[in-house]
């Protein structure tokens, strides 16, 4: 990470931000790093994602397919996939609030951010806060872009897959990993950004195919060499890119993975009572985060 001059400048003389001042406590030199991926990283993140989202469990995504060409014929409002449709319903609402912090760190003059971002000094003094919200905080437009372009296409091929509560469970406990891996392995840095959480929801991504390999097949090995593969280039990348939080993003993605494998989902095959055909059944490891049986055709 390249210096970008004394960390104290996003500090603000007002009283309410009094405790930013603890940000100067390293002097000249600080360094602010960005948990925002590259871009060739973050392209590849996103391409995998929409990848995952055409791959489904065994035959049954070309029923999806067909009723969903036969809604869009009936019904004019957002589609599966489209913005503001409920199957991505976390996905949308973290864009927008990412959006909307981003206008009040340039509305406070950077005092959000003196407020939020990872520092170490002001984490050990008290302010655990710091741990999740460096990941609602950007440092610039095009890296609030970046970062909300993977996450736009990465989301909704998780949160689809594996419903809303475990794709919350598994952004926002990426979003600590990050922090916490950002805490111990670069503890000098100022960090700030959205990606350490985007890239648990990749390892997430990653960690579901996997888990139900036997379900998706040869369609499942392609994502999930495209997910890795993707993922190595941007390790290799953040290595020689000084500004970028490369701790961040593996504390993310190692986050979101284990939180995966953890709550699932784990498709079996099964009969239903009452119901004709294969069904794949979510067996979840609480019933609140069940996702609904999928038809097996």
């Amino acid at each position: 990470m390249s210096p970008l001059g004394p960390s104290a400048a996003w500090c603000s003389p007002s009283t309410a931000l009094r405790p930013c001042h603890g940000l100067a406590a390293g002097g000249p030199g600080r360094r602010v790093a960005f948990q925002g991926a590259a871009f060739l990283g973050a392209s590849g993140l996103a391409a995998a994602g929409l990848s995952a989202m055409a791959a489904g469990p065994g035959r049954w995504p070309r029923v999806a397919a067909a009723s969903s060409s036969a809604s869009r014929a009936q019904n004019s409002g957002p589609q599966p996939g489209d913005f503001g449709h409920p199957s991505r319903r976390a996905t949308d609402i973290l864009l927008v609030a990412n959006a909307l912090m981003f206008g009040l760190q340039l509305l406070t003059k950077q005092g959000l951010t003196a407020w939020g971002i990872k520092a170490n000094a002001l984490i050990v003094a008290g302010q655990w806060w710091r741990l999740l919200s460096p990941a609602f905080l950007h440092g610039s437009v095009a890296h609030l872009a970046m970062n909300s372009y993977s996450l736009n296409n990465l989301g909704p091929a998780v949160e689809s897959k594996t419903g809303t509560p475990r794709f919350l469970i598994v952004y926002l406990v990426a979003a600590v990993a990050g922090n916490v891996a950002s805490f111990f392995g670069n503890p000098r840095a100022l960090s700030l950004g959205a990606s350490g959480a985007v890239f648990g929801v990749g390892g997430a991504l990653a960690a579901h195919f996997y888990c139900n390999r036997d379900v998706y097949g040869k369609r499942g090995d392609r994502v999930l060499h495209q997910l890795w593969q993707n993922l190595l280039i941007n390790v290799l990348f953040a290595t020689y890119a000084p500004q970028i939080d490369n701790w961040g993003h593996m504390g993310g993605m190692v986050g979101g993975g284990l939180v995966a494998l953890l709550l699932g989902p784990r498709w079996t095959a099964a009969k239903l009572q009452g119901k004709s055909g294969t069904w794949l059944v979510d067996r979840a490891p609480l019933p609140w985060l069940r996702s609904p049986p999928q038809q097996l055709r």
